[in-house]
């Protein structure tokens, strides 16, 4: 308030000397409001700002009065700054924002003399050389250089990527109060409430919510990317590599958008709009320290810090689990691929489909804890919180490497008998002599036994009676005959055939195309219909595909059939307009439905992109591991009998 007091109380000082009059200090004092003492202390400072602008002098004569000498262009400036209703003399930052925006919005190799600058700010020309030398600082941490052209002014050096960082800085952190009132100054003939409309649409397909920084990030970009559009060709570098940024699902979420801009204004906006508007919201978190996405190629740089991430997530759970899975390359390359979209789930996502956490914590209650050990590194590192979910996510491949690392090892029991320890010890002897493979058995009472205890434990003998439903369970009598044995070894060669048989699994570039609740085992249906409509829903539900895929694929049903013998179809829709991020959604069916001219009893169905590199890759890389998958009796039987969504999971990405 004092400031503002301030700025009206000069103005209006300057307002009465601006009409040429001669004013007693009395007069003057009597039209401000002020005291005599306190104009005379104000005249003081106002005089010294107009000659230090070169703006004009205020006179003073003894039985005359004060007036201001001031010349004609002179007065047309003090004019200029009068309209504005600021504080003559001061506000010094103000005047830097005023002139950093007015430098903004010269075009690429424009020049403008201090003369032109000076006129438009209603500044003198050595008040603008002072302000460039103030802001200067902040256009370079932009990687912009004010560069003096001889005989001729000043003009700005840069890249095109700069000047849109720089300006997406100024709206937002400079005038954050007028943002959208800057629209029409840095993206002129822009629809901006158009742009926001298509930025709320891509994120209501997509099923998260930007932060409100973001959101404002993304809007700035996009309008810029339209405005601007006949400088994209030189907005990055040539040495990006794409590919690097194309693996994240911040790449895909933009190329939607700019999708949908394209559509909605009839343009084709270039592939580095994506990457540049990806790059930023990559580094969503630090949008204030992004300044320059070619300094060590930045895609580059946050995939090796990803990389480095993922290894000590893998160390803390090793330590936890007092184990070595740091040589485990699958277990590696499989967390990295879920990280990079997991950690977009972490920062955006709304969706609360089903959990799968609880299975999780069912079945691998060691595994899932040691997971939940590494939640303080992602507020460390990534400023997220991590969900149950995404660390049931994690806790998955940890244990498909606990899998990988026991095969090989000879087989190990747990006999529950309610006999003498003599006894136990004898059968014990006895299983071993008959079976050699089975090299290490436990024994427990009972009353004792309790089944979270041996989560690794191969066999399970039964001697005592339970009535306990697990896969590893072979009931006995409690005395051991060679009947009993008999079976126990049955037992063991369908665990070691089990254990031992030729691995099939999709390369980890595949792993982020399947989620454990887009499979469907032995689901309820009718018919085709019923089946590709519950598949396209879960995917809607997602957020990985728009509304109109469901019509796309059935579009395509009616244009031929998608069964490809073997009771395998594979339907799929408009991948190119309607799919948002990449995914297959798998259906194992109790009874075959009818396919046209066919009886299915497995589908996926393909949501995938090709429009990048790296999505032609993925999606080339999911048709070989899938030929394997279904050219092979036993894949598919194997697949066939499992009896869970997490079990089907589990094989895919063992």
């Amino acid at each position: 308030m004092k400031d503002d007091k301030n700025a009206l109380y000069n103005n209006k000082i300057l307002q009465c000397l601006i009409s040429g009059e001669i004013y007693t200090m009395l007069q003057l004092a009597d039209n401000v409001g002020l005291s005599e003492k306190t104009v005379r202390t104000r005249i003081k400072q106002l005089d010294e700002w107009l000659e230090a602008e070169e703006i004009g002098k205020i006179e003073k004569r003894q039985g005359k009065g004060i007036w201001l000498e001031i010349g004609d262009r002179q007065k047309k400036i003090l004019e200029g700054r009068l309209e504005q209703r600021e504080d003559p003399a001061g506000d010094l930052d103000n005047r830097n924002k005023q002139l950093m925006g007015k430098l903004l919005k010269m075009k690429p190799k424009d020049v403008a003399t201090l003369q032109q600058l000076a006129d438009s700010l209603y500044l003198s020309p050595p008040t603008v050389s002072n302000l460039l030398k103030n802001i200067s600082g902040w256009f370079e941490e932009r990687n912009i250089r004010i560069k003096a052209v001889r005989n001729k002014g000043i003009c700005l050096e840069g890249k095109e990527y700069s000047f849109r960082i720089a300006i997406k800085d100024y709206m937002l952190e400079m005038l954050p109060e007028v943002m959208e009132a800057l629209f029409g100054t840095y993206a002129p003939g822009v629809d901006a409430a158009r742009i926001r409309r298509i930025i709320v649409e891509a994120e209501n397909a997509w099923r998260i919510e930007l932060a409100d920084n973001s959101f404002k990030m993304v809007w700035i970009m996009t309008c810029l990317s339209v405005a601007r559009k006949s400088l994209a060709h030189e907005l990055l570098s040539g040495n990006m590599q794409e590919e690097d940024i194309q693996r994240y699902n911040e790449y895909s979420f933009a190329e939607s958008i700019y999708q949908r801009i394209g559509r909605e204004y009839q343009v084709d906006l270039s592939e580095d709009d994506t990457i540049l508007l990806a790059m930023l919201l990559l580094s969503a978190k630090k949008l204030k320290s992004f300044t320059d996405i070619n300094h060590e190629d930045y895609a580059m740089q946050y995939d090796r810090n990803l990389k480095d991430f993922v290894k000590l997530v893998i160390e803390t759970i090793d330590s936890v689990l007092d184990t070595d899975l740091s040589e485990d390359r699958l277990l590696y390359e499989g967390l990295l691929i879920h990280m990079r979209s997991a950690i977009f789930r972490m920062k955006y996502s709304t969706v609360t489909g089903d959990s799968i956490s609880k299975y999780v914590k069912s079945e691998y209650k060691q595994t899932f804890l040691a997971a939940w050990s590494t939640s303080s590194l992602f507020e460390e590192y990534y400023d997220v919180q991590v969900t149950e979910d995404e660390l049931a996510g994690i806790a998955l491949y940890i244990q498909a490497a606990m899998i990988r690392r026991k095969k090989g090892k000879p087989l190990t029991a747990l006999l529950i008998s309610q006999r003498g320890m003599a006894a136990c010890q004898l059968s014990v002897e006895m299983i071993k002599y008959s079976i050699p493979e089975i090299t290490d058995i436990q024994v427990v009472s009972r009353h004792d036994f309790k089944l979270s205890l041996y989560p690794e434990t191969d066999i399970i003998i039964n001697g005592a009676g339970l009535d306990l439903e697990d896969a590893r369970m072979v009931t006995v009598e409690d005395r051991i005959s060679e009947k009993e044995i008999d079976v126990i070894r049955r037992k063991a060669v369908q665990v070691s055939r089990l254990r031992n048989r030729p691995d099939f699994r999709f390369s980890s570039l595949c792993h982020q195309l399947f989620e454990v609740d887009l499979i469907l085992v032995r689901p309820q249906v009718r018919d085709k219909d019923q089946l590709i409509t519950m598949m396209v829903k879960r995917l809607e539900e997602k957020g990985d595909v728009t509304p109109n895929y469901l019509k796309s694929v059935f579009d395509r049903e009616r244009a031929t059939t998608t069964s490809i013998g073997r009771g395998i179809a594979i339907p799929h829709g408009n991948m190119m307009m309607e799919v948002n991020e990449s995914r297959i959604v798998v259906a194992i069916l109790d009874k075959p439905v009818k396919w046209h001219e066919d009886m299915v009893d497995t589908v996926f169905l393909l949501a995938v992109k090709m429009t990048s590199k790296f999505e032609i890759k993925r999606t080339k890389q999911f048709y070989k591991d899938f030929l394997l998958l279904t050219e092979d009796d036993d894949n598919m039987e194997a697949m066939k009998h499992m009896e869970s969504a997490l079990e089907v999971y589990q094989y895919f990405i063992k």
